[in-house]
């Protein structure tokens, strides 16, 4: 016992890590924690950046499931860039992993409220493709409200089925005169 706290305590002194104490970096002394984040952070950047230009690569390709593992091992670098969640949900799609893919472009909106537009059309699309018609016309529904142009919406072939969904209907617009007096035009026959 005595022989294994002396071991630790070299291991320590020295910088030595052991699995123990690599795996809990606060036991390092702030001096050598400080060095070691200043000379791996340029290598981070640069795998990272290595990974993001990869996985773009696997896109323009159409390698799908490749594509789709380099964003995630991008993402796991750096989480908070919502157009690599959404690069990430449309190689998942496009390799028809949608329930997958519906995730990452949920995080796309929530990270960034910019992608609404396209995040809601690409979540309505992924769910369409798995069949789920309740869920795709939901998020027709918030992609129309997030003012989606219904001719971009309509234009596509996976959401054909839910063009006279009732629910997806452009509500009519009644014109009203005064004091909340309906104008209706009477036709003489």
């Amino acid at each position: 016992m005595r022989a294994l706290v002396v071991a630790r305590t070299l291991m320590l002194a020295c910088a030595l890590p052991s699995s123990a104490i690599a795996m809990q970096p606060e036991r390092h002394c702030p001096a050598c924690r400080d060095a070691r984040d200043v000379a791996t952070k340029p290598a981070i950047d640069t795998a990272y950046a290595n990974t993001v230009q990869r996985a773009r690569l696997a896109s323009r390709r159409g390698e799908w499931n490749d594509a789709a593992d380099l964003w995630r091992d991008a993402l796991l670098t750096d989480d908070r860039v919502a157009e690599h969640w959404l690069a990430m949900g449309d190689a998942l799609s496009a390799a028809s992993r949608h329930r997958e893919a519906v995730a990452a472009f949920q995080r796309a909106i929530q990270l960034d409220p910019r992608l609404t537009r396209q995040g809601t059309t690409s979540v309505a699309r992924a769910y369409a493709r798995m069949g789920d018609d309740r869920q795709a016309v939901r998020w027709l529904e918030l992609a129309l409200r997030a003012g989606v142009p219904q001719e971009v919406v309509w234009s596509e072939d996976t959401f054909g089925a839910y063009r006279n969904d009732p629910r997806l209907r452009a509500p009519e617009r009644v014109q009203v005169r005064g004091r909340g007096a309906r104008s209706e035009e009477k036709s003489s026959a």
